[in-house]
């Protein structure tokens, strides 16, 4: 089953003000955040990708672990790859295949290009129009029986007041699509074979109200 490993403290840096890197760090916070990461990355299959995608890869905190469930590795996000990454990636192991600058509504590969794709606490930033033009995106780039894994945090106010007791204050700013706008934005391409949530208690509460949930999807064929 795979797990997270955390990079050790300073081998990355923030790629932008609000990137969550130092909180992963911190005595409490930072066990709540690599156990949501934790949640969503047991619903991978045991299977090896040959091509594996992370959306929105940032600071590359997870690119370490995406690397060693596949041949190649890819990464794309919006903002340009932050400065000393590649050979910050280079002490730890880590030798992604192509690291992009790109919107997730026009990624620069081939239709099915890839068997697997993950977006951890990514689309939560999208708002619907945004939402629903990446999901069919990334139907395009994603092969036939390939999966998407998608984890995003509660989208209401009692998550808003969780994060700006721990410093995000304004988070409603910043997070508009739940995992519910995310299941019917991808429902015409992909189905969901299974979900987490963090705490694993509410795994089967109604999606969205866990704190943390993930689901994978399954590219229709």
């Amino acid at each position: 089953m795979p797990r997270f490993h955390l990079p050790p403290e300073g081998a990355l840096k923030p790629n932008n003000d609000v990137d969550p890197l130092p909180f992963y760090y911190k005595p409490v916070v930072g066990r709540i955040f690599v156990a949501r990461f934790d949640a969503a990355l047991r619903l991978l299959p045991p299977t090896r990708f040959h091509r594996l995608l992370e959306l929105g890869y940032g600071s590359g905190l997870l690119l370490p672990t995406l690397d060693a469930l596949t041949d190649e590795l890819y990464g794309a996000d919006l903002e340009v790859e932050p400065p000393g990454l590649a050979a910050a990636l280079e002490k730890l192991g880590v030798h992604p295949k192509q690291l992009l600058q790109a919107d997730a509504r026009k990624l620069p590969f081939p239709d099915g290009h890839f068997d697997g794709i993950v977006a951890l606490s990514i689309l939560e930033h999208l708002r619907s129009d945004e939402l629903a033009a990446a999901a069919q995106e990334l139907a395009r780039v994603t092969a036939p029986d390939g999966v998407f894994l998608v984890g995003c945090p509660a989208v209401h106010k009692a998550m808003n007041a969780a994060f700006a007791a721990i410093g995000f204050s304004g988070i409603e700013d910043h997070h508009f699509s739940s995992l519910v706008d995310v299941v019917a934005a991808t429902a015409p391409w992909f189905t969901v074979e299974k979900r987490s949530a963090w705490p694993a208690l509410l795994a089967k509460a109604p999606l969205g109200w866990a704190p943390y949930g993930a689901i994978l999807l399954r590219r229709k064929r």
